[in-house]
């Protein structure tokens, strides 16, 4: 990527210097050089007051640039066109060149940034979805302001002039490490301190782990908190969610209170993670969706199995449940409890049914 410190170098008296009259222009010369990015004739507007929610005519985008100047980081041009890609090409593009833009963007390499492509499976959007925005005249609603801050996260660069990381990706991969190595949050911190600390200045990189986890937060799949009777008898749940006490034990739900609190704590609490969203997630993006519909895709050899497709247990509940064995979409479950015994080991001869389920 080009130098373009310009667009935030202060202007002795609020005049504009010639290097950002000229910046300015290149901009405008690289925006308008994909067709793409006009909707009714117009392009986004990245002014301070705009923040690309408005489409304009370019010659009014060049007169709010010149007067109200670029809005806050937004040294990568992501909704204009450009990519953030983890390539030395990235530094042969020079601003102005209608060449260079058409060579760059036109290109359409879904593995070039797949910390974009995770960002638009997550947010179920694709890249027509963004190109075809409309023109809005107000501040996008939270959902869509979570899906564009994550956008641009996803393409710009952890510091100006970085090609390997762009901000988005240097967190999740340091959560991966977390996850991985099973880091405290404290030895994530200290981590993330020393990795400031080497860092040029100006790097993107969340300070912390509350602030990493609330940058990743839209990307995931939530859970429910459910409290539950600490003798695992029963769950406040439903019917029974305003239920204070244990029908079965008679334990109460609540720790007592200590000084002014009023908040109520319950003894235990169990973590429900819905897995219709989760099968969902799976479907949204084209590369897993190809392997969720695999089964019925693929060709079987004669006496060789490679999935349980292949199996006559398969085979039979196909001809079982026809309508459902039609559509490919639908998902068989098999719940596995490999090494694991649900009633302990005092009781490791009880007997117990491993089902299998289908989704519909």
């Amino acid at each position: 990527m080009d130098d373009r410190s310009w667009m935030y170098r202060d202007s002795p008296q609020g005049l504009r210097r010639m290097d950002y009259c000229n910046g300015v222009q290149g901009f405008i010369n690289f925006a308008t050089s994909i067709p793409r990015n006009f909707t009714d004739g117009g392009i986004r507007c990245p002014c301070r007051k705009c923040k690309n929610l408005k489409f304009l005519h370019q010659d009014v985008v060049t007169m709010h640039l010149l007067t109200k100047g670029f809005m806050e980081d937004y040294m990568c041009w992501y909704a204009h066109g450009e990519l953030f890609v983890p390539d030395e090409s990235m530094e042969e593009q020079v601003v102005g060149s209608t060449s260079s833009a058409s060579n760059m963007h036109e290109v359409e390499n879904e593995n070039s940034n797949p910390y974009r492509n995770m960002v638009m499976d997550a947010m179920r959007m694709s890249e027509a979805n963004v190109r075809e925005c409309p023109i809005v005249e107000e501040e996008p609603n939270a959902d869509a302001a979570r899906f564009f801050d994550l956008l641009r996260d996803s393409d710009e660069p952890l510091w100006d002039g970085c090609t390997n990381h762009s901000k988005l990706s240097a967190v999740a991969q340091v959560f991966t490490i977390k996850s991985d190595h099973g880091l405290s949050e404290a030895d994530y911190d200290k981590i993330i301190k020393w990795a400031i600390s080497i860092l040029p200045k100006g790097n993107r990189l969340k300070e912390n782990f509350y602030a990493a986890k609330s940058m990743m937060k839209p990307l995931g799949l939530g859970y429910q908190k459910i409290d539950i009777c600490p003798n695992f008898c029963m769950l406040y749940y439903l019917e029974n969610a305003e239920m204070t006490e244990c029908m079965t034990c008679g334990h109460s739900r609540y720790k007592p209170r200590t000084g002014r609190g009023k908040t109520l704590v319950a003894y235990k609490k169990l973590r429900y993670f819905p897995i219709t969203p989760r099968l969902q997630r799976l479907f949204m993006s084209p590369r897993t969706a190809e392997h969720m519909t695999w089964h019925q895709s693929h060709h079987a050899v004669d006496g060789v199995m490679v999935h349980p497709s292949d199996g006559e247990a398969w085979k039979h509940f196909n001809s079982m449940h026809p309508p459902f064995s039609a559509e490919s979409r639908n998902v068989r479950l098999g719940l596995c409890t490999d090494g694991f015994n649900p009633f302990g080991s005092e009781q490791s001869g009880a007997e117990y049914r491993c089902l299998s389920l289908s989704v519909d």
